[in-house]
């Protein structure tokens, strides 16, 4: 992508880790502890007690997804969203919200439709897509966008 190494922070002592891209799918160790790094390859689903940490202790680009099992368009999009997940494994983490089981995060979030998508790097939130995409590729131009916006910088 634009960068050639992302960081990762290692769950054990909480060093940030340098990895070359081309060495995530290699099972990278943290340099300190020599712990394995875990690298998201699918989206994580988290509660209100997780939603804070997961989204600050992540050094690189988190994609939160707020969603409905009720949601048709949600439904729809999960595939894509898992696909994109492991593409960009790394790179950009996601996490998933369920509205319906986490009341406090979408009042706190003022969730209104769903899904939606807010955007962070490095825990500060950089942007936000409320509804659901004409297409899927919508979703990953957006985020292809944001991400060059915030490389520019």
């Amino acid at each position: 992508m634009l960068n050639e190494s992302v960081i990762i922070r290692c769950k054990s002592c909480k060093t940030l880790n340098r990895v070359p891209i081309n060495k995530l799918q290699a099972q990278p160790v943290c340099g300190q502890c020599k712990t394995l790094l875990d690298v998201p390859r699918d989206p994580i689903h988290v509660t209100s007690a997780s939603y804070d940490q997961q989204v600050h202790d992540w050094p690189e680009f988190l994609l939160a997804e707020f969603w409905a099992k009720w949601c048709g368009y949600c439904r729809m999009m999960e595939p894509f969203i898992t696909e994109l997940a492991k593409k960009r494994a790394g790179r950009l983490k996601i996490i998933k919200i369920d509205v319906d089981a986490e009341p406090d995060l979408s009042r706190r979030f003022t969730i209104k439709a769903t899904p939606t998508f807010i955007l962070y790097h490095n825990g500060v939130q950089i942007n936000r897509f409320d509804g659901a995409p004409r297409q899927n590729i919508v979703l990953e131009d957006w985020l292809d966008q944001n991400l060059f916006r915030s490389f520019s910088k």
